[in-house]
């Protein structure tokens, strides 16, 4: 028997540690054992799967209806990432950091298979009641030209201080070293650009770098039992290896190494079952920061590593979703547990139901006269029976006297009655699961539009929590390779990848803040189902409201009363109330003022300028008016003074000649 170990105490020994882990991974299945034993059942249940099919009952897949349902509900399609400077700072670096952060996860998750991985961790959410997944670093080690080692040529005093094949054509009294002072056959030396050399070692470096979101089956995970996720020690992996993997991976050790994996537990199907394979734990314990690989059964320990990724939480995995979770323990709880009575009832009503459809045949009883009469229950449409003697049976009343059918009135009741009990039954699962008649695309033909649309908000909000859980999921992913992108990529990677020049102040920024400057989020709109309708109509909302705001806006602004700047943030401020307005943010905030456009201020000065102005033209112009005038009186008055002469004169001549 293995010895036991205490969890807060692991021993120094390599072979007492290997018992230690091996230990503490028993422990921890252990805790998780009836969970995982309930886990082949629902997934039987799942998959309607039975395999003596002649001997199997007659239910209703309720369970599968509902978990295909909220599968599509929940994750619909690949989501895109976002990445925004925590507090929008006017920097040119962060905003190229963002950029390249945000177009560096895209293609990670484009290039890689992202999707298939979440589909596959969500169903298992909804199945067994957990879901994981991890990323994967992967850089791929390639040989390229052998290196080249310059070489030059140094003296030697006589022929026999040489070596034999090192003279060649080296001329007498000199040989080829390297840099270390190491003989070189001169028959080896090459002529280059840069001098002599010789060819050494292929050289190593890293080729192709990816990132990887991995799906982790529920039956290969464990983690050291706890009340909550911060209060886990340890997560482990388990690999399974063929004894051919083991020989190849840890050579003439993988031999020594048991197959502990006795084929698929809890499959079936003899045909399916898999050869015997060893059990690899791949332990990451964060109170040692270590990574650690143990077979199970094998005192010894197979490799150790100290932190491979150097991720700012340890963990190479978000929090696993949980179906149902408490407070109390990290144990893993399917949803079909909150409703299983409820499934049995239902089955048990479908079970009846097909033992009276079984029972609801046409049966009854006929005088054997008339053995003709036999014909009739199986006759065809448009058939007659022919009988030999037609008078007799018209004596005897006809076919009403005699033959009599097996009365059914009571069987049909009772299955009416049944099909009523099976909908109550399905409703109530409907009310713990929180799936309405919209979110499955049912609905009553008498029920009105805005009941319809009630319903649906109201169906929707439990609906709405299972999507942020999700949500907050994909955003931890998307942040570890992140982390992982700006900690492992080279700067030349992500600029052809991204398309974006990385610069060494990027490269630093990244690496230093180490995304603590940046929100990385998802839009939830592009992982969740959405109606094209309601799409449509939000952006022509987006729309109209951009531009009355502008039409309002626009005089204020170009008047002064409000500056380019403040106008801006409001606009943003709407913008960011329409969920597809987030696509604009960038391009809002990029928008500057037009070129030459007039300090607010100054724009103030000149109008006063203007006025002021105008008012000294009005005063000039209203004095050449007064002296217009005064000239016009003056001229006015000479004329009439010499009008007046002129009578005078013509009088005195009168008088004269009078």
């Amino acid at each position: 028997m293995a010895e036991s170990y205490a969890y807060d105490r692991e021993p120094k020994g390599k072979g007492d540690r290997a018992r230690y882990w091996n230990d503490q991974i028993r422990r921890a299945r252990g805790f998780e054992e009836t969970w995982r034993n309930r886990c082949y059942e629902i997934i039987d249940r799942y998959r309607d799967d039975n395999p003596d099919r002649m001997m199997r009952d007659t239910r209703m897949n309720i369970f599968y209806s509902n978990v295909d349902t909220l599968k599509s509900a929940l994750y619909f399609k690949t989501p895109r990432p976002k990445v925004r400077r925590r507090f929008r700072d006017n920097d040119p670096v962060g905003r190229t950091v963002a950029t390249v952060l945000e177009r560096g996860l895209q293609y990670q998750l484009d290039v890689y298979n992202f999707d298939m991985a979440v589909r596959r961790a969500i169903e298992d959410y909804l199945i067994v009641g957990r879901g994981v997944l991890r990323v994967t670093y992967e850089p791929v080690v390639v040989e390229g030209d052998p290196e080249m080692i310059p070489v030059r040529q140094q003296p030697i005093s006589g022929i026999g201080e040489v070596a034999p094949g090192q003279i060649g054509d080296v001329p007498i009294g000199s040989a080829f070293v390297d840099a270390e002072g190491n003989q070189v056959d001169a028959g080896m030396v090459m002529q280059g650009p840069m001098g002599p050399y010789v060819l050494g070692e292929p050289v190593e470096y890293v080729g192709e770098q990816s990132i990887r979101c991995e799906y982790v089956h529920w039956e290969d995970f464990v983690m050291s039992p706890a009340r909550g996720w911060p209060d886990v020690t340890w997560i482990g992996f388990r690999h399974l290896m063929t004894r051919q993997e083991l020989v190849d991976y840890y050579g003439p050790k993988g031999e020594m190494i048991p197959l502990s994996y006795r084929g698929d537990e809890g499959d079936a199907y003899e045909d399916n079952k898999q050869p015997d394979r060893a059990e690899i734990y791949e332990i990451w314990d964060k109170r040692s920061g270590k990574q650690i690989f143990i077979a199970a059964d094998y005192d010894e320990l197979l490799e150790e590593f100290d932190d491979p990724y150097n991720l700012d939480g340890f963990w190479p995995i978000p929090e696993p979703l949980y179906a149902v979770s408490t407070t109390d323990t990290t144990l893993p709880v399917p949803e079909i547990l909150t409703y299983e009575d409820q499934l049995y009832e239902l089955d048990l009503i479908t079970q009846r139901i097909a033992n009276l459809t079984e029972a609801l045949k046409r049966r009854g009883v006929y005088d054997a006269s008339f053995q003709e009469l036999q014909r009739l229950a199986g006759a065809s449409d448009n058939e007659f029976v022919p009988v030999d003697n037609m008078a007799m049976l018209q004596a005897g009343g006809g076919l009403a006297n005699v033959m009599q059918e097996a009365p059914l009135d009571n069987l049909i009741k009772a299955l009416a009655q049944l099909y009523q009990s099976r909908q109550i039954v399905i409703q109530t699962i409907y009310e713990i699961t929180g799936i309405s008649d919209i979110m499955r695309g049912s609905s009553a033909s008498r029920e009105t539009a805005t009941a319809q649309r009630i319903k649906g908000q109201f169906g929707a909000m439990r609906l709405v929590n299972r999507q942020r859980c999700i949500e907050m999921f994909l955003d931890q992913i998307l942040e570890l390779k992140a982390e992982l992108m700006v900690e492992n990529l080279e700067p030349e990677l992500l600029s052809r990848i991204t398309g974006v020049p990385v610069s060494p102040e990027a490269v630093a920024l990244m690496r230093d803040e180490r995304l603590r400057s940046y929100r990385i989020s998802i839009d939830t709109d592009e992982s969740q189902a959405v109606d094209t309708a309601i799409e449509q109509q939000r952006r022509t909302e987006f729309l109209t409201a951009t531009v009355q705001f502008l039409q309002a806006i626009g005089p204020m602004v170009s008047s002064g009363a409000i500056g380019f700047e403040q106008a801006k943030q409001m606009l943003l401020f709407a913008a960011r109330a329409f969920p597809g307005a987030r696509d604009l943010e960038d391009t809002l905030e990029a928008i500057q003022p037009p070129q030459g456009r007039p300090n607010p201020a100054d724009k103030l000065v000149e109008v006063e300028a203007a006025k002021v102005q105008a008012q000294a033209d009005q005063a000039a112009a209203d004095a050449q008016v007064k002296v217009a005038r005064l000239q016009l009186d003056q001229q006015k008055a000479a004329q009439d003074a010499q009008f007046k002469q002129q009578k005078l004169e013509i009088d005195a001549a009168k008088v004269v000649t009078q």
